[in-house]
């Protein structure tokens, strides 16, 4: 008899321990401002539930949750700076490795 397949995205395990600190983070950025996860599910529109599993780093709570809830807790200017192209050193090796290289050898 076979397993049944995981459901969800197959994730690596820095991806699932990115997902656990992120929601720790989360956690404690919460619980600095005095918020009950009522407060805090409230304020992003979903289920206590939901908010717990947030923080636990499920990976099937949705971006849009993770995003607002990033927003919400002050963390704006680190978002935006999530898979920022400046930052892609290994891209940008690989781009300039492809350009024709210019003058005579």
């Amino acid at each position: 008899m076979s397993q049944p397949l995981p459901r969800g995205p197959l994730l690596s395990f820095q991806s699932r321990q990115a997902l656990k600190l992120v929601g720790k983070n989360l956690r404690t950025a919460r619980l600095r401002r005095g918020e009950s996860e009522t407060l805090a599910a409230q304020r992003t529109g979903v289920s206590r539930h939901t908010w717990r599993r947030l923080e636990a780093g499920e990976p099937s709570v949705s971006l849009g949750l993770l995003f607002e809830a990033l927003t919400i807790y002050g963390f704006t200017e680190q978002l935006f700076e999530l898979a920022n192209p400046d930052l892609d050193t290994e891209g940008k090796a690989h781009d300039a490795a492809r350009r024709p290289k210019r003058g005579r050898g």
